[in-house]
């Protein structure tokens, strides 16, 4: 009878666990698959192009020739990250400098090289490569205006007007600069030389290598101060989370900024300046 008993409670026993069983969800097995480390190469790598953002007008960093082409020592090095990837470039020009940094957030570009002073206050929303460029900050004078004027204290005085490029660190060193003169934000380095040129402005604050060329190719209604009032240094926005595209562009750098090609680059466009006979006439 005991024996019974028990074997009528191991079959109980057994029936319960098998309908505890069929009542628990089964887990499905599922395999977690590890990031991919270089992500965003690989998305470039797979669409076959980079897309690059810029905003002409920075001589001689990125200008548009006579033809409608985009030049400059920016877009040459833009144009050699590309065939170091391996992939087509596309260049989206931008009429203001202040957009480049929206559209890369919005992922309607990869980069921007765009002669973009490595800031803080940038690196909030954005990720810099290591400097490929050092520069700083000069000013255009117009000789209709000021005549005599020599320095930033001789500027700085009630009812002169000092144009800038909006959003640039010109623009920022002339807030900081100047207490008396009125700081006039304009849409890009051309607009605020040309209104120096025309005598509605007194002066311009802009990146020292585009005051050289502009003050050399004007003369006769300009003086300038090339001496820099700030030093600064050019790199390269990339969106934030792309530190493997990050890592490879301080690896292209690092292996680019200095070399023969570099250096040719330099002279071309800083030195020997053949590129301002491409140029439209009046820019």
């Amino acid at each position: 009878m005991k024996r019974a008993r028990l074997l009528a409670a191991l079959v109980l026993v057994t029936v319960l666990f098998g309908l505890l069983a069929s009542c628990t969800p089964k887990q499905e097995e599922t395999t977690a698959k590890p990031p991919d480390p270089r992500a965003s190469i690989n998305a470039i790598l797979a669409k076959k192009k980079l897309v690059i953002g810029t905003s002409s007008g920075y001589f001689p960093f990125e200008m548009v020739n006579k033809e409608g082409k985009l030049i400059g020592f920016d877009v040459d090095m833009g144009n050699k990250i590309g065939e170091a990837l391996g992939v087509a470039v596309e260049w989206k020009d931008m009429a203001e400098f202040s957009a480049l940094i929206p559209a890369l957030q919005a992922g309607q570009l990869d980069i921007v090289i765009a002669g973009m002073t490595i800031r803080a206050k940038r690196a909030v929303s954005v990720d810099f490569t290591i400097p490929y460029f050092t520069t700083g900050q000069g000013v255009l004078i117009s000789k209709a205006k000021a005549p005599n004027a020599k320095t930033i204290e001789d500027l700085d005085k009630p009812g002169n007007i000092i144009a800038v490029s909006n959003g640039t660190t010109g623009h920022n060193a002339a807030e900081r600069l100047f207490k008396k003169a009125t700081v006039k934000p304009m849409d890009g380095s051309t607009t605020a030389g040309l209104e120096v040129l025309a005598g509605n402005a007194t002066a311009m604050v802009f990146d020292l290598d585009w005051i050289f060329i502009y003050h050399s190719d004007n003369k006769d209604k300009t003086n300038a101060i090339l001496e820099p009032i700030t030093v600064e240094y050019l790199g390269i926005a990339v969106r934030p989370g792309q530190s493997d595209f990050l890592y490879w562009l301080n690896t292209f750098l690092t292996e680019f900024v200095g070399n023969e090609e570099y250096h040719a680059m330099y002279e071309y466009y800083f030195k020997d300046m053949p590129w301002k006979l491409e140029m439209p006439s009046g820019t």
